[in-house]
């Protein structure tokens, strides 16, 4: 009991002390200057902040637009493999029929 007495007169004590602490034109000053500080620093923060978004904005449209150009060139390597795929079938079926051809003309001439 007499130790939250004693707290109590403690902190009624401490709350008039810092109460006229306040009213003072010097700890006034300081408490404004602390403000003041403490709102260049938050300034100076969100400054760095925003160049950090602006930085890592301009580095994921890099990479989309690299992602979208590797994307572009597997596709076009892609396709070239398909027309030459295609080209080759399309020399198989000529020598085939240039085959089947000379057949029948050696079949013609041994009759």
């Amino acid at each position: 009991m007499k130790k939250k007495l004693l707290y109590t007169g403690v902190g009624v004590v401490l709350g008039l002390v810092s109460d006229k602490l306040w009213k003072t034109k010097k700890a006034r000053s300081l408490a404004v200057s602390a403000v003041a500080g403490g709102l260049k620093a938050k300034e100076s923060l969100d400054k760095t902040i925003e160049k950090v978004r602006e930085e890592t904005g301009d580095i994921v449209a890099e990479a989309k637009v690299k992602k979208a150009e590797e994307e572009a060139k597997a596709q076009a390597e892609k396709e070239a493999a398909e027309e030459e795929e295609a080209s080759q079938d399309i020399l198989k079926i000529a020598e085939t029929a240039d085959e089947a051809d000379e057949a029948n003309l050696h079949e013609e001439s041994a009759e």
